[in-house]
């Protein structure tokens, strides 16, 4: 006997069924993941790609706690693959999903040289499309391989960055801005220079994995970014132990005679302390630069430089989710004849002594997705330059002579604490990446100066006026800023993310605690990342240069002229000092606007253009009060505006993982309407006036890259760099400004660096020898020039770096 069923019944049967199978079906998938490197630290931005069996892919990005999170349409089989510059990738990795939340973690390398198996580079030609801040990078393997002129100083390797450019006199600048306007970081401290923020620390390149550069729309967590930030991020241990070693074969110069030449040893040494739980890394170098200045007489020719540094670093895991990290760096430099020069004698140079010392402690701590962050620094600097005799110091039309007249002590302290919180990410309208901290620091400045005379001479060798100092040359000056910072990242879609940031900033000696919006977006035009277009504005304040601030509290000026016959006094003696104003002093601001657009051309190449503009107001500047009358009158007032506009383009292509090439041009131009800087001992008694900075360079072009060769397993690599020379002002034997200031050049700057390197076994342990041509077609560089216009020799240029064959061997591991 049969059963039977209603038609209608067995019609919401069917329904039911239907329905039952299609929820089934379309239950959610989700991957959530975390991505860490080898010590188990965040890695964020780093690129995600869930390939499943039938080809789909999606792409995602770790947030800046290293997390991410994607929604996939069924369970099943996907391969899973990591990107991120300066790391191995991780190709195809197979896992396996079922419905609802899936958890997994993956762990991303530092490059570095294995010799046991064969690794994979990161890719170079991501667009990034969560990466709101315009920033460029070069990671590990590109710093030992492109061939600057001194690879063992990180400030040569520096410029090989577009928008970083190096001054006549050594000091770097960021897309314009003055040397003391970046904020430089060594694993997230900072560690410019105390008083006044420049790049003066020296660490072992061989220890850096990465550096980055951001010139524009760069986020609110940081502090004192005027003009850019500049981040290096050094090496901390692993579970593999590792040794390498380079230049530790002493050279010979002979360059008119032998002599022992340059030589730069540098030692890495890492490995770890307890497996899985604690490491550490030690990078120490050494420097003896021997210097041969071709325009001075045998036997006074020659400057030395002994300097040496040590980078300790520990990391250990309190507990799976608390990591504390500390680190130790110690400079020490000694130099015998510092300043000379071909227009500057023996014994005009200064010895200088120097050491520095930075100690830091940070603990990272991950609580139910939350990643807390506290960190504390001190860092003390201390100097001493001596002149080589008491004798008056004179400047002629042509150059100087005599005994340098400044005996200068120089002691500097920063302490500095930071915290972060970047707490998990939150569902409204898209996802919200929040992030929240503060910042401190106390620093102290005191610098201790004896002065002999100063004596200015005409061409034909008699006295035009002679200067001396009174007063204490003993001063003390402190300063204590507090910050703090919110930000939210925002993914509005899968096309447009959205950054919104804003900072207040408190300093002591100014008395006020101000705000600082900074706004960022990305827009992905396409559907996939191919090209970004990226834009940001924000307001960035400049901490106070606690050296210009100083020169209020240091000594005072006194000038006697003298008849054409150079004995008869006609005017003086007259006083000429710096003073600060009794309404007090603004903060320097800066107002930045950036905008970008990136594009993926094929697999492998990348292009990029990219506008900056950058206002300086309210900057800090000594202006003569009594330009009418005798003597000098400086008071630091806000009257300093500073212009750089810039037009990059870029072009990044990779013909294989060995053989890569970049190219960059840049049209800038750097102004400002006060252009001349006043000390002590360098008085101009002119008034101010617009013109370009000393470091403008309106065309600059930079190229390197490298390649094997199909031979003798050799491998070449080349940098080039061209510019517009740099300007300099036109002044008389009265020390006066002859027209605008900076209105000559140096003419263009043109290097080009050649280097072969061969990888040889030897004993069983991997070698590498590389050869270095720099500057091969040996062009006219100059950086120095007699701008006296009462000189015989007046734009006569001397100095630059001349053709230069170099050597460097380098010990790679076992094989």
């Amino acid at each position: 006997m049969g059963v039977r069923f209603p038609v209608s019944s067995l019609l919401w049967l069917m329904v039911f069924l239907f329905v039952t199978t299609a929820a089934t079906a379309s239950l959610p998938v989700q991957l959530r993941g975390t991505v860490a490197d080898e010590n188990g630290l965040a890695v964020a931005g780093a690129e995600v790609v869930v390939r499943a069996d039938g080809g789909a892919t999606q792409t995602t990005y770790t947030d800046s706690a290293g997390h991410f999170v994607l929604q996939l349409p069924a369970a099943g089989s996907y391969r899973v693959s990591f990107n991120k510059r300066g790391y191995f990738r991780v190709m195809d990795y197979e896992v396996a999903l079922h419905e609802g939340s899936n958890e997994i973690s993956f762990t991303l390398n530092h490059e570095a040289e294995i010799h046991e198996k064969v690794e994979v580079i990161s890719s170079t030609h991501g667009v990034e499309p969560q990466e709101t801040s315009h920033r460029q990078t070069l990671v590990a393997h590109e710093i030992r391989d492109i061939p600057v002129p001194s690879s063992h100083d990180l400030r040569s390797t520096l410029p090989a960055i577009p928008g970083v450019l190096r001054d006549a006199a050594g000091q770097l600048h960021i897309a314009g801005a003055r040397a003391g306007e970046t904020e430089y970081l060594l694993d997230g401290f900072e560690i410019g220079d105390p008083a006044t923020g420049r790049l003066t620390t020296r660490v072992n390149p061989d220890a850096v994995r990465a550096i980055d550069v951001s010139a524009g729309r760069h986020a609110a967590s940081f502090a004192h970014a005027g003009g850019g930030v500049v981040a290096l991020d050094t090496v901390a241990g692993d579970d593999r132990w590792r040794f390498g070693t380079t230049n530790f074969i002493p050279g010979l110069n002979f360059e008119r005679g032998a002599h022992f030449g340059s030589w730069f040893p540098r030692l890495t040494f890492s490995g770890p302390l307890l497996r899985r739980r604690a490491w550490f890394s030690e990078a120490i170098s050494l420097q003896h630069t021997f210097r041969l200045f071709r325009e001075l007489p045998p036997g006074a020719n020659t400057a030395t430089q002994w300097a040496g540094d040590n980078l300790l670093r520990a990391q250990v895991h309190l507990t799976p989710t608390n990591v504390l990290q500390g680190s130790f760096l110690y400079n020490q430099e000694s130099d015998a004849h510092l300043g000379l020069g071909a227009f500057s004698p023996l014994a005009t140079t200064t010895d200088l002594d120097a050491r520095r010392f930075f100690v830091s402690v940070k603990d990272q701590a991950w609580w139910k997705n939350t990643l807390l962050e506290l960190g504390v620094a001190v860092d003390t600097a201390r100097s001493d330059r001596f002149p080589q005799g008491g004798l008056p110091y004179v400047i002629t039309p042509s150059g100087t002579a005599g005994n340098f007249f400044e005996t200068l002590h120089r002691r500097a302290r920063r302490w500095q604490v930071l915290g972060d919180v970047v707490l998990p990410s939150r569902h409204w309208h898209g996802t919200h990446e929040l992030q929240m901290g503060m910042n401190g620091d106390a620093i102290a400045f005191h610098p201790s100066a004896q002065r002999n005379a100063i004596q200015i001479r005409r061409a034909d060798g008699t006295l035009l006026q002679q200067t001396t100092f009174s007063g204490s040359g003993d001063s003390r000056v402190s300063n204590t800023r507090m910050g703090a910072y919110a930000q939210d990242s925002w993914q509005v879609t899968g096309a447009l993310r959205l950054q919104f940031g804003v900072r207040a900033d408190g300093d002591r000696l100014l008395h006020r605690v101000l705000a600082g919006p900074r706004l960022a977006a990305n827009v992905l035009p396409f559907r996939d990342d191919r090209a970004k277009l990226a834009f940001g504005w924000g307001l960035y304040y400049q901490p106070v240069d606690l050296a210009l601030y100083g020169q209020a509290f240091d000594q005072q000026r006194s000038d006697t002229f003298f008849d054409a016959s150079g004995r008869i006094p006609v005017l003086g003696p007259v006083t000429s000092r710096f003073v600060l104003p009794p309404g007090g002093l603004r903060q320097p601001r800066f107002y930045t606007t950036s905008i970008e657009w990136v594009q993926k051309i094929g697999p492998n190449t990348q292009a990029g253009i990219h506008l900056l503009g950058r206002d300086g107001h309210l900057g800090l500047v000594y202006d003569d009060q009594q330009l009418a009358q005798p003597g000098a009158l400086f008071l630091l007032q806000n009257h300093r505006r500073d212009r750089y506009r810039a037009v990059e383009i870029s072009l990044r292509h990779s013909f294989s993982e060995k053989a890569h090439f970049f190219a960059d041009y840049t049209r800038s131009r750097a102004r400002s309407n006060e252009v001349l800087d006043t000390s002590l001992g360098a008085l101009l008694f002119s008034a101010q006036a617009p013109g370009p900075v000393a470091w403008d360079a309106p065309h600059r072009v930079l190229s390197w890259g490298w390649t094997p060769l199909p031979f003798w397993g050799l491998s070449v690599s080349y940098f080039l760099e061209y510019r517009t020379g740099f300007p300099f002002s036109v002044l008389n034997q009265q020390q006066q400004l002859i027209g605008p200031p900076n209105r000559l050049r140096f003419p263009d700057y043109v290097s080009m660096n050649l280097g072969i390197e061969k990888r040889f076994e030897l004993r069983g342990y991997a070698w590498a020898a590389r050869f270095s041509a720099i500057n091969v077609t040996d062009h006219d560089n100059s950086n120095q020039v007699i701008n006296n216009a009462d000189s015989p020799n007046f734009l006569r240029v001397a100095g630059g770096q001349h053709r230069a064959l170099t050597a460097r061997l380098r010990f790679v591991g076992r094989k």
